[in-house]
């Protein structure tokens, strides 16, 4: 099971890039990586940002430390 630090990095994308793509603020994407409780649609935003770079289909259930509420 990886982190989402790690997809992060295995799909080469920084934090602001994520940001971006995700469309969810800096400040939720750090909350989100540091293991704090996020909103369940913007977890949803920033694995499916992650899922388009990797070119393979990512559930929220299957990221270590992602918490969401």
């Amino acid at each position: 099971m990886s982190t989402l630090e790690d997809l992060r990095l295995e799909a080469r994308l920084s934090i602001v890039e994520l940001s971006r793509k995700a469309r969810v603020d800096m400040k939720t994407i750090r909350r989100a990586l540091d293991g704090e409780r996020v909103q369940k649609l913007k977890a949803y935003a920033i694995v499916d940002a992650i899922s388009e770079e990797l070119h393979r289909p990512l559930k929220l259930e299957e990221i270590e430390g992602l918490h969401y509420t």
